[in-house]
């Protein structure tokens, strides 16, 4: 019974933790469709402009992986994973809410923050969340999760952007 219960918590923290990596990869992929709605609706703005949306994120999420996991280390892994889940949430929002091309891009770069402190943080608890017999298969999924966000990114966000550019933020 105990061993049971112990499997199903490691699922749940998994499934969990999993989720984390996939909506910042999701994220890494899924705005590339929103960029001509976004050009047309802020004309006369220049596509290196519009390149940084996409830029902002890639540059700030790459950067903030290894100081993220450092720390992680320093001041607590689930800290570090609920400020990059409530960062990258704010993010978010003020992405779809964002009024201009310059706003979105600043919201860009808190919604990578986020991301950035998330998957590094999201490892570490897994790898401590799970007994060692279980840990490749579960950093396995962990990585299959990440890849199936980054795959899904440009069939969700060009799903969304029908609806409106502004709803693969939210």
């Amino acid at each position: 019974m105990e061993t049971s219960r112990r499997a199903s918590s490691s699922a749940a923290v998994g499934g969990v933790l999993a989720l984390a990596v996939f909506m910042s990869r999701l994220d890494l992929f899924i705005v590339n469709l929103a960029v001509p709605p976004i050009s047309r609706q802020y004309p006369g703005t220049s596509l290196s402009s519009l390149s940084w949306v996409l830029n902002a994120y890639t540059i700030v999420f790459a950067a903030l992986l290894v100081p993220a996991g450092r720390w992680a280390d320093r001041i607590g892994r689930r800290r570090v994973l609920i400020a990059g889940m409530v960062t990258f949430s704010v993010g978010s929002l003020l992405c779809g809410l964002a009024p201009g091309v310059a706003a979105l891009i600043v919201a860009r770069v808190i919604q990578a923050a986020g991301a950035g402190a998330m998957v590094p943080a999201s490892l570490s608890l897994l790898l401590a969340a799970i007994p060692a017999p279980g840990r490749a298969k579960a950093i396995g999924t962990w990585s299959a999760v990440g890849a199936l966000g980054a795959a899904l990114g440009p069939v969700i966000g060009g799903s969304l952007v029908e609806i409106d550019w502004r709803w693969v933020f939210w």
